[in-house]
């Protein structure tokens, strides 16, 4: 079944919300700004955009709050760099600490994000972003004033990349209020350019603009891949304000030979849907789609949720859904075992109060003897089922405690990309089922699993593909 994915984007001029289910639009709408709300992409109101976001919200009866949200690539940073091969535990603070070193804005500013990509043996290509805390900080406080739940993020420029087919292509969107120019080269966004424009100018007086940012990116490239440089052959794809004017097509070549037409949009396209305008929108929903769908082409190699961990939705734990039926089960047997114990104890008592009056009559009546040999081994039964009852509860306990601290480590160790549908006990050996979308996620489940030393053994027992999912069973041996 396709999945439903629901993307706002907010820029200086406008709010633009795009629903779409599978590769199909459903709603989409926008609602303009007034100036000054939005600057260079960050939100400076945040109570008059949540109030226009409500609006919107109500007006066009969206519906679902649960958002894919994108920001502006205005002041971000995209860099290439190249560690040694790490293991995965010291990689993140290798990322960090080269950021660091090559980022002239501290850290304390910015957000990071990144992604590993393919690279040769020994090394560890990781593609870097760094983008503005303000920004990301009021725009998701802007989100949740209006009642939205971000669940997904990605900047804009990335975005766009995702959106072509092509592995190598020059990505121009112009909006009212700024524009991004993208050069993508086997699969990577290599050069982001995004600045703002007037927006009352018209696209005429913005192309100088433009097209003087457009040879900047493409000479600063090709100064770094001498031996790989921009052809005239590489198709240029423009979107927004350009798609809709192609009279200024030849402003912005200025002469050049190079193909260029409006990006092709990847989506149905409704007779009344204007894709050109809802560019980054298209590109923020692919995020789930290209995922879902098994063969689905998509050139851009950079997919990573740039939502920052302080926003990240929280999972429910597993220990909800698990620790449940246990309890409910803990409960049952410590009650029943309270009710037994008390019945036991009553009827003790009431046996050793008739044993102590049998007594007193048994030098009288010697004849009852027999009785009071049978009394006694009651009593001794009855005690002896006290202390095994007392013995099981305790062990119980132990137990209780042993699985708790599995099912612990089991969840601790749980990345957001894998799915838990069960965890068997059977003293000896856990077992754990679940779903993941890559099988890299689940390899590398298991060596945390393995990490915390708890368990003796953790083996992928099983792994198959079933309904576009990686199905998996991994085996816990204490």
């Amino acid at each position: 079944m396709a999945k439903e994915a629901t993307t706002i984007y907010i820029d200086d001029s406008a709010l633009w919300v795009l629903k779409t289910r599978g590769r199909r639009p459903q709603k989409w709408a926008s609602m303009p700004l007034k100036p000054g709300m939005v600057k260079a992409g960050v939100v400076r109101d945040e109570d008059a955009v949540a109030a226009k976001l409500r609006e919107l919200w109500r007006n066009k009866r969206i519906g679902k709050r649960r958002v894919i949200a994108g920001i502006s690539g205005i002041n971000c940073l995209y860099r290439l760099i190249t560690l040694p091969e790490l293991p995965k535990n010291i990689l993140p603070e290798a990322v960090r600490r080269e950021a660091t070193r090559i980022l002239a804005v501290p850290l304390e500013q910015l957000y990071l994000s990144w992604q590993t990509l393919p690279s040769p043996r020994g090394e560890t290509l990781v593609y870097l972003t760094a983008f503005p805390r303000n920004a990301v900080d009021t725009l998701i406080s802007s989100l949740r004033k209006a009642g939205l739940k971000p669940r997904l993020m990605d900047l804009k420029p990335l975005a766009l990349a995702r959106t072509t087919t092509e592995s190598k292509a020059i990505i121009i969107d112009v909006q009212p209020s700024n524009f991004d120019i993208v050069v993508l080269t086997e699969g990577i966004p290599q050069v982001v350019r995004s600045l703002s424009l007037a927006q009352e100018a018209l696209l005429e007086e913005k192309i100088p603009l433009i097209r003087e940012e457009l040879e900047r990116a493409i000479t600063f490239y090709n100064s770094s891949h001498m031996e790989k440089p921009i052809e005239a052959t590489v198709p240029m794809l423009v979107c927004g304000e350009l798609a809709q004017q192609q009279d200024a097509w030849k402003l912005l070549l200025e002469g050049q030979e190079r193909p260029i037409q409006a990006l092709p949009s990847p989506l149905e396209t409704p007779e009344d849907f204007p894709a050109s305008q809802y560019v980054t929108n298209i590109g923020l929903a692919l995020k789930e789609v290209l995922a879902s769908e098994k063969g689905a082409i998509a050139h851009s190699v950079v997919n990573f949720n740039a939502l920052p961990e302080a926003y990240l939705p929280k999972p429910r734990p597993i220990s909800e859904i698990l620790f449940v039926p246990v309890i409910i089960a803990g409960i049952a047997l410590l009650t029943l075992g309270a009710f037994a114990n008390i019945t036991v104890s009553t009827r003790i008592a009431d046996l050793h109060a008739n044993l102590a009056a049998i007594n007193q009559m048994a030098t009288s009546r010697y004849v009852q003897a027999k009785d009071i040999i049978a009394l006694n081994q009651q009593v001794s039964s009855l005690e002896a089922t006290a202390t095994a009852f007392t013995t099981t509860l305790h062990d119980f306990s132990i137990v209780r405690g042993e699985v708790n601290d599995d099912l612990g480590q089991i969840n601790s160790c749980l990345p957001d990309a894998v799915n838990l549908a069960s965890v068997s006990d059977n003293t000896e050996t856990l077992t754990v089922q679940g779903s993941a979308d890559d099988e890299g996620a689940i390899f590398h489940y298991a060596g945390d699993l393995r990490a915390t030393g708890r368990f003796a053994l953790v083996v992928i027992t099983d792994m198959h593909e079933e309904e576009q999912q990686i199905r998996f069973t991994l085996t816990l041996t204490k």
